[in-house]
């Protein structure tokens, strides 16, 4: 069982915003495809800043202390990013644990694959299938950053913007469940920000 460190912080989950890759219909998951193309929609962008005001002004983060963003190194989640410290006013730097997971032999098809994946994610969470990233490989590195995280700040606000499959398994990990079972969650919609109870 994965277990989160001990920490400080306020942890909170964010998807990236409404990308040209969700308006293609497309799985993008490689860094080499990720990394510098296929940023926001349109849409996704006005998605992140209503998401991010609308929690700012409901009080979520606290207004004494400056947040600190991680972002995926993917361009969705870092224009995602840019936009969150534009009204957030924090700290902004990025971490490759955040990336996509690898959707292997389905990269660059239609995201209709994604159930494909996922329908095997349950039996065998620590061997690859059809050459997809291993849940247990994910939620290794999701839990790095925790831990790096942990070992910088102290009581901060900690922002996390990631895609939807790392998001999920991190979450199933602060929850205590096995993140295999990501998918019995409810899924993390674009740009939506899910704050992660202290355990």
């Amino acid at each position: 069982m994965f277990q989160i460190p001990f920490h400080t912080n306020r942890y909170f989950i964010l998807r990236h915003g409404h990308s040209q890759a969700n308006e293609k219909g497309l799985i993008v998951s490689h860094p080499d495809n990720g990394i510098g193309q296929w940023g926001l929609s349109e849409k996704g962008e006005a998605q992140v800043r209503e998401s991010i005001t609308q929690a700012k002004e409901a009080g979520l983060f606290n207004p004494h202390i400056k947040p600190v963003v991680v972002y995926s190194p993917f361009l969705r989640a870092l224009e995602t990013a840019k936009i969150v410290t534009s009204i957030l006013k924090g700290e902004r730097y990025s971490d490759s644990n955040l990336k996509e997971r690898f959707f292997g032999e389905f990269e660059m098809t239609q995201d209709t694959n994604y159930a494909k994946g996922w329908q095997e994610d349950a039996k065998n969470p620590a061997t690859p299938h059809h050459q997809i990233e291993s849940i247990d490989s994910v939620a290794k590195r999701m839990v790095e950053v925790v831990k790096r995280t942990g070992r910088r700040y102290s009581e901060k606000d900690v922002i996390l913007v990631t895609h939807g499959d790392p998001g999920q398994i991190l979450q199933c990990i602060f929850d205590g469940i096995p993140p295999e079972k990501h998918r019995s969650l409810d899924p993390l919609k674009t740009a939506e920000i899910r704050p992660i109870p202290s355990r």
